[in-house]
């Protein structure tokens, strides 16, 4: 009964070709969207590989050296980016995607995609998930509008009412027509579109393909719940003027309002030091050289540690060692200095998912990145990687320096035996059960936003009278 129903009152939102016409260009954007953002996607990550390979290349080819010098020229780490970011940008176009490792420092990551890009670039920013989420509600409510207002207007909604043994039956059948065509044109598509991709590009990935299952289903939701929030309104509002008002007012403020006052919000009540003022705590904490009185600290604790009275009885080399213990007292500062900052933006983006329970629009800009891998979350994990990367790196390289006898600056220390013992960069994304992040908070509202959306059409569902 239901299924018949639903099929009709979807053959008859066919008949209204305004919003037939505004659901196919918004099913045609988002496609173009993906595939211009894969097609970004697929080249940057072919450049980073061929410039990844240079670098292997070139430390692997650079001579008899100091390898504490190797550790300073070093090399550089790229950062993949994942191929749901054509989905689902995320963070991507704003965040660095390599990063120079060298020693006694964790430098900031360069090449800020958004950052380069021309101002015509950054006006036409978007992604078939920013589409879905701004947009599409817009079209459920002019669906809504359709099925139900202007059949009120018309009357025709009245015979049908009077007609039905459960009238709410009806009211159900409009939700899961505006619903039905909402997932099968613009979710449906490009879900199979990133299916290929995946299968083309990076083969049956499992989770990349349990990610994008799970992104189709968290869009389809939202869609279901805009369609409920869309008949019940229409149900709900006296006119055909009030339902046209109210739906347009509820697209605005759950849309476009709410998720920007939302980051502001945030950003003030959670706000992030100054990037200069974190550079100055670091060098403050972790300064690169040691003045003279800090040096000779230094070396009075070595030679206690090793019972030795003067640098020629160290059983290791003096330079070294006082190397070696420069580089492991700035990792402990760059792990509370910048792990606090990295801790504080994670608290930003859970503090924004948790205000999706006042938009469901909020609560999906939060888990549609982290779904696609590319959130804040999984770019902190690269930067993580490619510092434990950079300290194995930089320790190797003092410990084969302390193996030098002290006095003796004529051998280099380091070849070609020695680069090729460190193995090359490689970093991978964490699946998605081992990621973390604010997903659990956006998880939480849009179910939330679901139950809500039931609700309020069993509710305006109740209230109807033929």
């Amino acid at each position: 009964m239901i299924a018949a129903l639903t099929a009709y009152e979807g053959l008859l939102l066919r008949r209204d070709r305004r919003a037939w016409r505004a659901l196919w260009c918004l099913a045609a954007l988002v496609l173009i969207a993906f595939a211009v953002n894969l097609g970004q996607v697929i080249d940057a990550n072919a450049a980073k590989r061929e410039v990844a390979a240079a670098e292997r290349a070139r430390w692997l080819g650079q001579g008899e050296k100091d390898p504490h010098s190797a550790a300073h020229y070093s090399i550089f780490a790229f950062k993949p980016t994942p191929l749901l970011a054509a989905l689902d940008p995320g963070v991507e176009p704003f965040v660095g995607q390599t990063v120079w490792l060298e020693a006694h420092v964790q430098n900031d990551l360069l090449y800020r995609p958004q950052g380069e890009a021309s101002a015509l670039q950054r006006a036409g920013l978007t992604s078939p998930a920013g589409l879905l989420i701004g947009l599409a509600p817009l079209i459920a409510f002019l669906l809504a509008f359709t099925a139900v207002a202007m059949d009120r207007e018309r009357g025709t909604l009245r015979l049908a009412l009077g007609a039905a043994l459960r009238p709410r039956t009806i009211v159900i059948a409009k939700g899961l027509a505006i619903w039905s065509i909402l997932s099968l044109v613009l979710v449906v598509p490009v879900t199979l579109a990133a299916t290929v991709a995946l299968w083309v590009v990076v083969g049956w990935d499992a989770d990349a393909l349990l990610r994008l299952a799970l992104w189709a289903t968290a869009m389809s939701a939202y869609l279901g719940l805009l369609s409920a929030l869309g008949v019940a309104a229409s149900l709900l509002a006296g006119s055909v003027r009030g339902a046209l008002a109210l739906l347009f007012g509820l697209w605005i403020l759950l849309a476009l309002a709410l998720p920007r006052w939302a980051s502001s919000a945030v950003e003030q009540a959670r706000p992030l030091p100054a990037t200069q003022s974190v550079k100055q705590q670091l060098q403050d904490e972790a300064p690169a050289y040691w003045t003279a009185e800090q040096a000779q600290q230094r070396r009075a604790e070595l030679l206690a540690r090793y019972g030795a009275d003067r640098a020629e009885a160290l059983p290791v080399n003096l330079r070294g060692a006082e190397l070696d213990l420069s580089e492991r007292h700035s990792h402990a500062a760059f792990d509370r200095v910048l792990g606090n900052f990295y801790d504080r933006v994670e608290a930003q983006d859970q503090a924004f998912a948790a205000v999706g329970l006042l938009s469901p629009s909020a609560a999906m800009q939060t888990l549609s990145p982290w779904l696609a891998g590319s959130d804040f979350h999984h770019h902190r994990r690269f930067v993580d990687g490619a510092e434990h990367y950079r300290r194995e790196l930089v320790n190797r390289m003092n410990r084969e320096v302390m193996r030098q006898p002290n006095g003796d600056s004529a051998k280099p220390g380091g070849d070609a035996r020695l680069w090729a013992q460190i193995p090359e960069f490689v970093h991978r994304s964490p699946s998605l059960i081992q990621a973390g992040g604010a997903a659990g908070w956006a998880l939480w509202a849009l179910a939330v936003w679901v139950a809500l959306a039931c609700w309020a059409l069993a509710r305006a569902a109740r209230r109807l009278r033929p």
